[in-house]
């Protein structure tokens, strides 16, 4: 709770003076008022005494499934614990989309944005996990011990679980022919299978993969447009719950499904070489050209690869990008 300023001789800096938490549950217990009744007039509050500051707080803290999603956006693409927390993306739209999560629950605060190595970060203040934690009894956010929540899987609302699939599916999906989930936290990707079941999706069973050294699973392409459906509904009512960028992998699958491509496989062979002859392309980007499966583009781009007709290279992000021989 802030109580006033205090002017740093040092800088010249006007900065906020704050009262600890444990000072102003004494202070309300000695006047017999209700915690309840001070919510209207906390102003700003932090974590420690060095902590970015919450400066426009939303009080009381709505649980709504943006909260829960951030939990698992932390699991996924976050780091938090002893220290200022943050979250890593590639995506800006995606880093944005995290922030404006996390203003629409917990207010207007102090945060710090960076672009280093190729992707986009942002600090925040370590009051927002201290609440996560306790509320969630959440006791720790690494990727290799965190696990869902109880209180996230045993939600009612299909709502707050489906937006709990999306956030992962963000962080840690991937989108092809059909919708794979992957963590190297069994445990933790368990538990997303469990929502995804519990919101009625048909998937796949957890499997291993010894290269990568992670689990996944996949949702059925069966249940993929009321899928999307709900998604849909539900970003209506909370806007930052969508799959971001990765929307238009789901609307190409979808698209793709209503055209019915000739069984050829001449035909098909003619359709990559005409793209890959104008430039060098990868698997999916041929596959969105064409219309055809993923599987089905990885399929013959092997076949003409061992008839010596192509050739590959491998990129920075390890993609392979395909070209004549």
């Amino acid at each position: 709770m802030e109580l006033g300023e205090r002017l740093d001789k040092r800088t010249a800096k006007i900065h906020p003076k704050f009262m600890p938490l444990s000072l102003l549950f004494q202070l309300i217990k000695i006047a017999k008022r209700k915690i309840d009744d001070l919510e209207a007039n906390i102003l700003a509050y932090r974590s420690g005494g060095r902590g970015l500051v919450i400066d426009k707080p939303n009080i009381p803290i709505k649980v709504t499934p943006e909260l829960d999603s951030i939990v698992i956006h932390l699991f996924a693409d976050g780091a938090a614990g002893e220290f200022t927390p943050s979250y890593t993306q590639k995506n800006k739209e995606t880093l944005d989309n995290f922030i404006r999560k996390l203003e629409n629950c917990f207010g207007n605060f102090k945060k710090s944005i960076y672009f280093t190595q190729g992707k986009y970060q942002v600090k925040f203040p370590k009051a927002i996990t201290d609440i996560l934690s306790k509320y969630y009894s959440i006791k720790s956010y690494n990727s290799y011990k965190s696990k869902i929540p109880e209180a996230i899987l045993k939600r009612k609302e299909s709502k707050f679980k489906l937006a709990c699939i999306i956030a992962f599916i963000v962080d840690e999906g991937n989108i092809r022919d059909v919708i794979s989930l992957y963590s190297a936290n069994k445990g933790l990707l368990n538990g997303i299978k469990n929502l995804t079941i519990d919101c009625n999706y048909i998937c796949s069973k957890i499997s291993f993969n010894k290269k990568s050294g992670n689990y996944s699973f996949t949702i059925s392409t069966y249940n993929l447009e009321r899928f999307y459906q709900d998604i849909k509904g539900l970003s209506k009512e909370f806007p930052t719950c969508n799959l971001s960028f990765k929307e238009k992998e789901v609307v190409f699958i979808l698209n793709r499904r209503k055209i019915i491509n000739p069984k050829n496989r001449l035909f098909t062979e003619k359709k990559i070489l005409n793209i890959i002859q104008r430039e060098k392309a990868t698997a999916q980007q041929i596959s969105k050209l064409t219309n055809y499966a993923y599987c089905t583009i990885i399929h013959n781009l092997k076949r003409l690869l061992n008839e010596g007709k192509l050739k590959r290279t491998k990129s920075s992000n390890k993609t392979y990008i395909w070209e004549l021989a």
